[in-house]
């Protein structure tokens, strides 16, 4: 049974509590071929038998030694409460582990004797806990982002003790809408990232590796002054050899592919609790994948999404409420901790409660100003039990017309709109002057592109009922270039009365793969085109009096690296001489651009 809501600060535990309840071992776990991982066990002191819970990751378990980790007392304290055994696990080549790391490793799905993979590594560990400790033959996995990557293969490890996995804005593909990319446009976060967490280490250590670049001031200077790509890269790329491999597949070729676990998710049937966010700016495409696949080749599969208007993992932070100026209330993360993340292994490795009674639990987003949601506690009456996930009953599509309108009919004449992308001068991905990339950007406000002239926007009439818009909105683009590459990035915004206009979801797609991702194909300059772009899934509200706005630009800087809007084979090779002006002409009316709106 879920404890209570509204009593979430009774049910924290501290440090003499844990003192008193768990003792810590550190151990190395053998695998199957020699190598040995390190791994934390933190052990219940009352009688057996407990259930487990187990967190592999490729960051450190920090401290070492003796002292607890915090998560026992934030993310983890319903499991430490409940008495399970809690688990942490550096994967193979990190930190304390030996062996060989490996980014995204491939899953191997018929092992010749002595091949290893995540899957198995996942199987020699589970049978060394369920061999060496007072368990009750229950596992369970969970992991947030990279950790959700080895989440979802320890439902490929076979090991009859797995019986529950949670993986949480996994790490999914990195070529088509995680982290790195988006449809194979790089996102900038993923060089800071790469110039330290992919840096060979030369022995286990418990060190994070030191990074390679120094970044200092305005983030959109900093890469605006080390235009073209091939140029910010260089001083790393050959001591990285990962971001190496990453430059030399520019398209969606099998070396991503093999990387992207959910194709081997057939005829599973460990139960999957997928969590997301609706504003993770890292993983947001990794969990309705995820979800999407399981429920495509394992449908008989006990399978769960939960998804809510949270940031990257925000999920677990307990005095998370708002992003920017879009307040979503208090209580949405110990809600979930308590009333849907611990249920959903306490039925299955404990047997205890129910099983959970629908397919998706979804918190939307909606009413988001703080007059009316700073102190708005989330109950169980905010959230939403859907029989299936996409969940819609019919579309609504608007098309942009003249005089910056987004129409509920098309215009009978065809229009155009037409603006020049300059890549010296490319549009910001938020207002603020930032030193890191800001998670607020995700739901901030997007009046300063609205004044832009490298910006087209569209907005609507002010809605006289809400709008209610769950699953992907996808837009269809008749447009022309005047160069033979650029990239199209379209905006999904909500116009408040008060006159915020939040971002509510965005997406990108370079031109060059309007026909398909697997090769990228140069435009004819002037030569009208369609393009169609699906946006990763959203479920948010449109409230009365509120207006519906979508735009369209070509730079999102420096969020995604510019392009350079001269077709490349490899846009890693472009030269300054690379980057052009390109106008960028939109076209109206019958037969041409519109946007989908999946609604409730």
């Amino acid at each position: 049974m879920a404890i209570p809501s509204r009593r979430y600060t009774g049910y924290r535990v501290g440090p003499k509590w844990l003192s008193l309840n768990y003792s810590k071992h550190e151990v190395m776990v053998p695998m199957r071929d020699g190598v040995s991982l390190y791994t934390a066990i933190y052990e219940p002191k009352s009688k057996g038998p407990h259930p487990v819970i187990l967190l592999r990751s490729p960051y450190p378990f920090n401290p070492y030694g003796k002292t607890f980790s915090d998560q026992l007392k934030k993310n983890l304290y319903m499991f430490a409460r409940s008495g399970y055994y809690i688990v942490m696990q550096n994967v193979r080549g990190t930190y304390l582990s030996e062996g060989e790391f490996v980014n995204v490793r491939p899953y191997i799905a018929d092992k010749a004797d002595g091949q290893i993979d995540e899957a198995s590594d996942t199987f020699d560990t589970a049978e060394f806990l369920v061999s060496n400790l007072d368990t009750n033959g229950s596992i369970g996995v969970k992991g947030i982002s990279y950790p959700g990557f080895y989440a979802t293969l320890a439902v490929l490890s076979g090991h009859p003790a797995v019986k529950a996995v949670s993986p949480q804005a996994p790490v999914t593909d990195w070529w088509i809408g995680d982290d790195a990319h988006l449809n194979g446009a790089f996102q900038n976060s993923m060089y800071s990232f790469a110039a330290s967490f992919m840096r060979e280490r030369k022995s286990p250590t418990i060190r994070w590796n030191p990074s390679l670049v120094e970044m200092e001031g305005d983030i959109y200077d900093y890469f605006l002054e080390r235009e073209p790509l091939g140029d910010l890269l260089s001083p790393i790329v050959d001591r990285l050899p990962f971001l190496k491999e990453l430059t030399l597949h520019p398209d969606y070729d099998s070396f991503w592919e093999e990387r992207n676990p959910t194709s081997h998710l057939k005829g599973i049937n460990v139960p999957m609790l997928v969590v997301g966010g609706w504003f993770d700016a890292e993983d947001c495409y990794g969990a309705f994948e995820t979800f999407r696949k399981v429920r495509e080749l394992s449908p008989e599969c006990p399978s769960y999404l939960v998804s809510g208007p949270w940031y990257h993992g925000g999920w677990k932070n307990l005095d998370y409420d708002h992003l920017s100026e879009a307040y979503f209330g208090k209580g949405t993360s110990q809600y979930f901790l308590e009333e849907i993340e611990y249920p959903f292994f306490a039925h299955y490795l404990e047997d205890k409660g129910e099983k959970p009674d629908y397919t998706a639990m979804i918190l939307p987003s909606g009413e988001t100003s703080q007059k009316e949601m700073e102190n708005h506690v989330v109950t169980s009456e905010d959230w939403e039990k859907l029989p299936s996930w996409p969940f819609f009953s019919s579309k609504v599509r608007f098309y942009p017309s003249d005089d910056e309108v987004l129409s509920a009919v098309p215009s009978e004449k065809v229009s155009s709109f037409s603006y020049v992308s300059d890549p010296l001068h490319p549009v910001p991905y938020c207002s603020e002057t930032t030193t890191k990339f800001s998670r607020d950007a995700q739901a901030g406000n997007q009046k300063f592109a609205s004044r832009r002239t490298d910006v087209l926007s569209f907005v609507g009439e002010k809605l006289s009922e809400p709008l209610a818009v769950y699953g992907q909105v996808k837009a269809h683009f008749s447009l022309s270039i005047s160069s033979t590459d650029a990239d199209v990035i379209f905006k999904v915004i909500d116009v408040r009365p008060d006159g915020y206009q939040m971002l509510v979801r965005q997406g990108v797609l370079p031109v060059r793969y309007r026909n398909g991702i697997r090769k990228g194909i140069p435009a004819v300059p002037g030569q009208k085109m369609e393009l169609d772009i699906d946006l990763n899934d959203i479920a948010h509200v449109f409230l009365q009096g509120h207006r519906v706005m979508v735009q369209v630009q070509s730079s999102l800087f420096p969020l995604i690296a510019m392009n350079p809007q001269t077709f490349l084979p490899n846009q890693y090779k472009a030269v300054a001489s690379d980057y052009v002006k390109s106008e960028i002409t939109l076209y109206g009316g019958e037969g041409g651009s519109w946007v989908d709106f999946p609604v409730k």
